[in-house]
């Protein structure tokens, strides 16, 4: 069955990420379903919006993209139908990281930002290089090899102001976490597979 892979990729991703947060609270943390839905689908349609945005300008400056996916690719492979379920695992990382900062007083939008443009780096080379047993290649590929072809130096400044923006989105949509988390999945659904 096709959908294997994929389902087995992401259960993978979401114990990986619920344990990592549990080694960096130094406890098991509780789940409040609607604020990691919120997180979920909100970090998701940025990403997909996001990647869009940046690898078309990208190409445009300086006449190459900056990456292409090579998972589920749409958009010129700028980004993939399956990068919904990335991007919103990323979500869920943050909902549960969110708590933990919180916890410690860390809160200002700029030091989760920051703290976001650089565990990024990070966490985006862990996804492709553990994609390649899963579907037989990397999820994507950077073309500037700064950093072996799994991630890129160029990306800081963009999930710098990634960060910035889903911190304050999510504050914004902490009022109607219901309205807001489909919107933001209806959006994000049209992106991924309405206009290709």
């Amino acid at each position: 069955m096709p959908s294997l892979p994929y389902i087995g990729f992401s259960l993978a991703w979401l114990l990986a990420l619920y344990l990592l947060n549990c080694l960096i609270s130094r406890s098991l943390k509780r789940i409040n379903l609607k604020q990691a839905v919120l997180y979920f689908c909100t970090t998701a349609m940025i990403g997909l919006f996001g990647e869009i945005f940046l690898d078309t300008f990208y190409k445009w400056a300086f006449g190459t993209p900056l990456w292409r996916y090579n998972v589920a690719p749409i958009h010129l492979a700028y980004t993939s139908s399956f990068a919904i379920v990335t991007w919103g695992l990323y979500g869920f990382h943050l909902y549960l990281l969110h708590g933990t900062l919180r916890a410690r007083s860390i809160s200002k939008s700029w030091h989760l930002a920051l703290i976001i443009s650089v565990e990024a780096l990070f966490l985006e080379a862990a996804l492709t290089l553990s994609a390649k047993p899963f579907f037989g290649d990397f999820m994507y590929y950077y073309y500037p090899n700064g950093l072996w072809h799994v991630s890129a130096f160029q990306n800081i400044p963009f999930y710098f102001i990634f960060g910035f923006v889903i911190i304050n989105v999510l504050r914004r949509f902490q009022t109607s976490p219901r309205f807001f988390s489909i919107l933001a999945a209806w959006l994000t659904f049209i992106i991924a597979f309405m206009t290709v």
